[in-house]
């Protein structure tokens, strides 16, 4: 059975059982009662389905207005309301190269000096309150400024500096508030 004879059946089917199945409303099918329970079946061609007399198409119903559900779609996505929020435009940070402890136990940076290269990230974690990074020398050109606020600026434990070198050379840094006791790092990038 092809497609069109499919529907054109469907159709017949659903408007025979809409009509009470035939029965009392004068109208009458095209097919001869099949055998043996006396019912009929109506034909694929006995009438058109559209309305108009002597076409095959079957009639054009205009699809229903889809709505939301709460039900998983193909997708496996759900329509909702809101709008979703997009992600801002921040840069993605780098993953840490190196990351340094600041004052995990002791005044002091853990490591206190290390080496990178052009292009890594070096983290900065507080694991005590009251201190900073300050920069006491950097190559020409670099644009490593320590942390926010000057030297008078401290931060509190759980705090993070992330920064990414792109210029080689020696940087040399210290923490403004414990730097006479001895609270100072250094670090190279190399090309």
């Amino acid at each position: 059975m092809n497609r069109r004879q499919l529907l054109r059946t469907g159709a017949a089917a659903f408007a025979a059982t809409l009509a009470g199945c035939g029965e009392g409303d004068g109208t009458e099918t095209a097919d001869p009662p099949d055998g043996a329970d006396g019912e009929s079946t109506p034909s694929p061609t006995a009438t058109p389905t559209d309305g108009a007399e002597g076409t095959d198409r079957p009639a054009e119903t205009s699809a229903p207005e889809p709505t939301p559900t709460d039900e998983p779609t193909a997708t496996g996505t759900t329509p909702t309301a809101t709008a979703t929020p997009t992600a801002s435009a921040t840069a993605t940070p780098r993953q840490a190269a190196q990351v340094v402890a600041v004052a995990d136990g002791t005044l002091a940076f853990d490591p206190e000096s290390f080496e990178i290269v052009v292009g890594e990230t070096v983290v900065w974690v507080w694991h005590s309150s009251g201190h900073n990074v300050r920069p006491e020398s950097t190559p020409s050109g670099s644009d490593f400024s320590g942390t926010a606020g000057g030297d008078d600026r401290l931060y509190d434990e759980g705090h993070t500096l992330s920064h990414t070198f792109e210029v080689a050379g020696e940087y040399e840094y210290y923490c403004n508030p414990h730097r006479s006791a001895g609270m100072t790092g250094s670090f190279t990038v190399a090309e």
